[in-house]
């Protein structure tokens, strides 16, 4: 499931700042802020019970900005509405997306893995493995705003019964979920890991079918103006490693990335 997150850097009056990202100079001054907003998406993008920031891409995004002297805030809003800040210049990164957006500057780091999967209720009767063929006669709901991969996008394109909803900023999530337990959806696309979670946390009488039904990485998007920002922070990404990522997915899901990423 892919969860939005947009930057907004502030350098005061003296916009040519932002040309001071890049190979030659990777300092900013002490006062430099970048503002965040996101959708949440636990395990990698979060704010906790305590209102603290968490999650795998937090702290990928935090490495590098401490690395940068950039702090950072975070807000929470609606994916569309970010993604659209962002192409607007009224913001600078969303994370995470997926790639397929033009209008974004996508970056070479993998902030997140959506591993989509069919969530039905317990009481429909379907055998795994599933298909997407297997859902052809059944009511579907998919996010509005979100790039599917591929296969699930050309699928739905033909599909006679796809319904596209929102999530609220909320921080739930529970509405599609709810719509299958209510009965007015039979099926719902969505992360795997996420939702099962989400099922257990809340004792709904939903299930996660088996195997996944499609899967896209998801990375940071910046306006294009911000090629040296988003250079500097892939460098100093690339430079922690395999092993820094492994323990941050390890530390939030029990699982070195490998399991979401089939590395």
């Amino acid at each position: 499931m892919q969860r939005a997150v947009s930057v907004a850097i502030h350098y005061g009056v003296v916009a040519v700042l932002l040309g001071s990202f890049g190979a030659t100079s990777h300092a900013a001054s002490p006062t430099s802020t970048v503002k965040i907003c996101y959708e949440s998406w636990p395990p990698y993008i979060f704010r906790d019970d305590e209102g603290e920031m968490r999650g795998i891409a937090v702290e990928l995004m935090n490495t590098a900005l401490s690395d940068l002297e950039l702090d950072a805030t975070y807000e929470e809003l609606p994916f569309k509405r970010c993604v659209s800040e962002v192409q607007s210049g009224a913001s600078d990164v969303a994370m995470p997306v997926t790639e397929g957006r033009s209008y974004l500057l996508h970056s070479r780091t993998v902030f997140a893995h959506w591993t989509l999967a069919a969530i039905v209720s317990e009481s429909l009767s379907i055998e795994e493995p599933v298909t997407l063929e297997k859902l052809n006669d059944l009511s579907v709901l998919i996010i509005s705003g979100y790039v599917y991969p591929e296969n699930i996008t050309r699928w739905a394109e033909n599909h006679p019964d796809i319904t596209d909803i929102t999530y609220s900023a909320d921080g739930e999530g529970m509405v599609p979920f709810r719509m299958l337990e209510f009965g007015r959806a039979d099926v719902f696309i969505e992360d795997n890991f996420w939702s099962a979670n989400l099922i257990q946390n809340n004792d709904l009488s939903l299930r996660v079918l088996e195997p996944v039904l499609g899967s896209a990485v998801s990375v940071a998007g910046y306006r294009k103006e911000l090629t040296g920002l988003r250079d500097d922070i892939d460098r100093i990404l690339e430079t922690r490693g395999q092993s820094f990522r492994d323990e941050l997915f390890t530390k939030y899901t029990g699982y070195a990335e490998s399991f979401f990423s089939g590395l």
